[in-house]
């Protein structure tokens, strides 16, 4: 199998990948919620065991920790099918950067430290293939800033760069928000809405941009 071949098959796996995380997390979301869990049949098949689990004032916390986690569950299932990789979590960059503080600009500097991918998946010899950053509920432009100026740097190796959120609700102010934090960067974006149960990508990539 050549390279572009190798490539092709990555790809298609990773979004094979991404596809499933969304249905078992909106599965788990409809009836695995610490606050309100469902007691739906025994012989239901479960495409998760992750739980959301309960905040203190009650409501059902939703966080990136959520989406990392089924996203591993359904990439070993991925593997098990025979796909050869591994994988890192919170692995360190190799390129340094500052302004990763809040109120300051995250760029790319040579005085600068490390900072990390969320998920990094090597191939059968140990090399990064994909660069895989994970974000909930429209966290702000400066956390959306961070994980793109890591992503979009050239020098973290010539590898697949996904970009994938969840929000729990959204509207035309959710949308046009996450076109103007995530337009114009080069990893591919994927974007969930639990309550609605779909993939708002398109939905975004659509928006106006509200000035």
């Amino acid at each position: 199998m050549d390279d572009n071949t190798r490539n092709t098959r990555n790809k298609e796996c990773i979004e094979e990948i991404i596809r499933n995380t969304f249905e078992a997390i909106q599965d788990a979301y409809n009836y695995q919620t610490e606050n309100a869990p469902k007691l739906d049949s025994p012989n239901r098949q479960r495409l998760s065991r992750i739980v959301f689990p309960r905040k203190r004032d009650d409501t059902t916390r939703i966080s990136e920790q959520e989406l990392r986690f089924v996203f591993v569950e359904q990439m070993n299932k991925k593997i098990n099918e025979g796909w050869d990789v591994f994988y890192s979590v919170e692995t360190p960059t190799r390129d340094p950067y500052k302004g990763f503080r809040k109120g300051e600009t995250p760029r790319q500097d040579e005085s600068g430290r490390s900072g990390e991918f969320d998920l990094v998946i090597f191939n059968n010899r140990l090399e990064r293939i994909a660069l895989i950053e994970f974000k909930a509920n429209n966290a702000s432009d400066h956390e959306h800033l961070k994980d793109f100026v890591k992503l979009n740097n050239p020098k973290e190796g010539d590898v697949l760069r996904y970009f994938i959120e969840i929000v729990k609700s959204y509207d035309m102010g959710t949308l046009s928000s996450l076109r103007s934090k995530t337009e114009g960067n080069k990893p591919i974006f994927r974007c969930w809405s639990l309550d609605e149960g779909k993939d708002i990508t398109k939905d975004i990539c659509a928006a106006t941009i509200k000035e």
